[in-house]
């Protein structure tokens, strides 16, 4: 599993294979595998559909807090944006609205909906979105919708806390694969890992209200069962 630690699975590959290679070659062939994947998962990661919602989590980088960022659809339950930052500040939620909806000037879509809790940071990302798009001879592209705290005590939250909780699902799955690891000692690390998560929830993770599939079918891993292939298989693609 990518969320186990370096030590522990070099650990596991030698007493369930025999493979004998070192944490450092773990963390090595990681690092590589998700930077030989980074551009595949980016283009192959579905285009916003629907009403979308986003989140940031923190984890821990050198036992300092930093932040993944994730917008999910619930019409794909797939990831369509992502992003890690040291901070939650308005600029990182702009680079996590690019990563979804395209640069302002070349929108993937017309129009989009988006869920975020009370984070200021999406506000005035949004904000700059839309200025931006509307400079650029497009409608204000992004409609968003606030949802406050952990009860329904305005109609907003109420209609679009389904949303909230889509996302917030994500965001503990996201933490179930990475715990293991008990933090990262690089940013680096986060972001390779965080890649090789996106790309197992997004083609290879079957899900629950899809039927047991994935929330993106890949034509080149129809047919592969087991794990171990399906990331060769990526890995392929990739090349």
């Amino acid at each position: 599993s990518f969320g186990l630690s370096a030590r522990m699975t070099s650990e596991a590959l030698r007493r369930l294979f025999g493979i004998k290679i070192s944490h450092q070659t773990v963390v090595n062939y990681t690092n590589a595998a998700a930077l030989h994947l980074s551009r595949f998962v980016d283009e192959s990661s579905p285009k916003p559909q629907g009403t979308c919602a986003a989140d940031e989590t923190y984890i821990k980088v050198n036992g300092i807090s930093r932040f993944t960022w994730f917008i999910i659809s619930k019409v794909r339950r797939a990831i369509c944006g992502w992003n890690l930052s040291e901070t939650r500040g308005a600029e990182h939620a702009l680079a996590l609205i690019h990563n979804c909806f395209g640069p302002p000037e070349n929108p993937v879509c017309e129009t989009g909906s988006l869920v975020t809790d009370g984070l200021p940071s999406y506000d005035s990302a949004v904000a700059a979105y839309n200025v931006e798009a509307i400079k650029n001879n497009h409608f204000s592209i992004i409609d968003k919708h606030t949802v406050i705290g952990l009860r329904n005590l305005d109609p907003e939250s109420e209609t679009y806390r389904e949303y909230k909780q889509l996302v917030e699902r994500l965001n503990r799955t996201y933490k179930f694969h990475t715990r293991p690891r008990a933090g990262f000692k690089e940013f680096d690390g986060a972001v390779a890992l965080t890649t090789l998560f996106v790309a197992y929830y997004n083609f290879m993770r079957p899900h629950g209200s899809l039927k047991g599939k994935p929330p993106v079918e890949l034509e080149c891993l129809k047919g592969k069962e087991l794990y171990p292939d399906q990331w060769v298989e990526l890995i392929r693609q990739a090349a």
